[in-house]
């Protein structure tokens, strides 16, 4: 069994982007996207929230169909306000979601990582099809990331997160 693990960081406030988003409005998009992945993760088809105890949430998520099958993953969700979420998938792959401070101090200048631990059977570490599964996984990290940020930024615009 192979980990693939990388991680991807983006400024959530780059000059000139409106409207500026706060740390509050940050995490309020991670707790939305928890629960409507499908919304801030274009690789994500539906998902159905099997349960939700105020800050552990289990999902099972279907993503879009790769090689004509669609993979499906029932993953839990944990909430650690104000500034991480933390999603387990049932084969022991990980994603966290977290929300840092830039160095300049100002309240605006806030980054958004995620780290990927993505687990493979059938993968041997090293190999042609481990270094081309690493690249796919780092193109859809970026996206990821990306794409959230964008997500929360339109439904900030929009008045869905105050």
């Amino acid at each position: 069994m192979a980990t693939i693990r990388c991680a991807h960081t983006v400024p959530v406030n780059p000059p000139g982007t409106i409207p500026v988003l706060t740390e509050a409005q940050v995490f309020k998009g991670f707790q939305r996207k928890i629960r409507r992945p499908q919304d801030f993760v274009p690789a994500i088809a539906e998902c159905s929230v099997l349960s939700d105890d105020g800050g552990v949430v289990e999902r099972k998520v279907t993503f879009k169909q790769s090689g004509g099958h669609p993979h499906v993953a029932t993953e839990v969700c944990t909430e650690l306000p104000p500034h991480r979420v933390d999603f387990e998938m049932d084969n022991g792959s990980t994603v966290l979601n977290i929300i840092s401070a830039g160095s300049s101090g100002e309240a605006t200048d806030l980054y958004v990582t995620y780290v990927f631990a993505w687990k493979h059977d059938d993968l041997g570490v090293g190999s042609a099809a481990y270094q081309e599964a690493e690249a796919g996984h780092k193109k859809v990290a970026k996206m990821a990331v990306e794409s959230s940020i964008a997500t929360t930024r339109r439904l900030v615009s929009e008045g869905e997160i105050q």
